[in-house]
């Protein structure tokens, strides 16, 4: 894929920037993070995207956008075009040889969420236009699905009138994770990033109840006097196309409410909500202690260090201190809640990228690249979706293009 992008952007340069998220499974050395540089674009998915649009415009081949595909014309189980809407009216493409579904996933439409995915609410990260068109035109088409319960999703925090959640990377090392009673419940530095949501959608089978969706970052006055909470210069929709700025001294946030302060453990417990104010009081005391006589967390085992064997995750953007007592007040919380990269799930696909029925068959003329159907299935090494599109792109239109053209 390296060579490939390099074809097309022959000036720029690619750089690694990190590795696999999850480094003790088989296999993980073969994966780096790759972002193309030296070429238009603040960010290194601008920067792809660039790299693909302007290798269509030199080969013209047309394009239209604010044009939404909302059906698949068939004849029997033969897929023949595409009903869209275009300046308000209907607006049909008669395909020559295929139809390639790459639409992305459902993480923006509610229902699909509520349908598939365990643990809601959720927020999302990318662009709210991920509703599931997709999904239902090859459901309309008789296909399979798979990875329909799977996402990758960190933690993040929703601000009030922002569209798109953000995700949180915690930088400082005196912060921990609790839930709605106030109690740990992981090892908030060793659970890897984009399957974060995975340690909050436990449900509570006697009240009924996440419990821990939202729950909350606790804090002492250590970490936010570090910097901002949260990176401008981080990914997702809220930052790169909502355009919300996180103030540099956390001011306007903590003015907001969407960083709750307080004097004390016990008055900060009280603000979110918590029943019993002394069990936040006494995981914070034990957190402190543990650390403090010990030098490890004998809750949950989280290290006062980063492992030094271990790859950067993230070049540049990895911390090597990991634990600190929160003793310095005032004390500060901010509400978490899984955001969302993107659902796996979709129809499943052939290695030729073909739409398959449940029995396994192709769906003729029907194909599918990308987020929507993704070859991943519970969750992924990070960074990796690009190339999962990208590949899966490239399958199919090459067995698209040596179909003959239907009659």
């Amino acid at each position: 894929m390296g060579d490939y992008v390099s074809s097309l952007a022959p000036e720029g340069k690619i750089s690694v920037y990190g590795h696999a998220g999850y480094q003790n499974l088989p296999g993980a050395d073969c994966v780096n993070k790759m972002s193309m540089r030296n070429v238009p674009g603040a960010k290194g998915g601008d920067r792809l995207f660039g790299i693909f649009d302007r290798a269509v415009k030199a080969r013209n081949i047309p394009v239209l956008v604010n044009c939404p595909a909302r059906r698949l014309v068939r004849r029997g189980n033969e897929v023949l075009g595409v009903e869209a809407i275009y300046e308000g009216k209907p607006y049909f493409v008669k395909a020559n040889k295929a139809v390639v579904i790459c639409t992305g996933g459902f993480q923006s439409n509610p229902e699909l969420m509520a349908r598939y995915i365990y643990g809601n609410p959720m927020a999302y990260l990318g662009s709210p236009a991920h509703t599931g068109d997709g999904l239902l035109m090859a459901q309309s088409m008789g296909c399979d699905l798979w990875h329909m319960n799977s996402v990758s999703a960190p933690l993040g925090i929703q601000v009030p009138g922002v569209k798109a959640g953000i995700a949180m990377v915690t930088r400082q090392p005196a912060f921990i994770w609790v839930d709605q009673d106030g109690k740990r419940f992981v090892n908030e530095k060793k659970l890897d990033y984009h399957c974060s949501w995975m340690a909050v959608n436990n449900f509570d089978a006697i009240n009924h109840r996440y419990p821990r969706i939202p729950c909350y970052m606790i804090m002492d006055s250590s970490y936010l006097k570090a910097g901002p909470l949260i990176s401008n210069g981080g990914s997702g929709w809220a930052i790169n196309r909502e355009g919300y700025k996180w103030s540099k001294d956390n001011q306007k946030e903590i003015d907001s409410g969407v960083i709750i302060k307080a004097d004390t453990v016990e008055e900060l417990a009280k603000k979110l909500g918590i029943a019993d104010p002394a069990v936040l009081v006494a995981t914070v005391k034990r957190w402190n202690s543990d650390l403090r006589e010990k030098g490890i967390d004998t809750e949950y085992g989280r290290t006062l260090t980063a492992d030094p064997n271990m790859k950067a995750v993230f070049v540049g953007r990895d911390v090597k201190s990991w634990s600190a007592p929160i003793e310095e007040g005032p004390f500060y919380a901010v509400k978490l809640v899984p955001v969302t990269y993107h659902t796996m799930g979709g129809p499943k696909k052939s290695v030729k990228a073909e739409v398959l029925d449940p029995f396994g068959e192709p769906i003729p003329r029907l194909y599918v690249a990308g987020e929507l159907g993704s070859t991943w299935g519970l969750t992924y090494q990070g960074a990796c979706a690009n190339a999962d599109a990208m590949v899966f792109g490239r399958v199919a239109g090459k067995n698209a293009a040596a179909l003959e053209n239907w009659k």
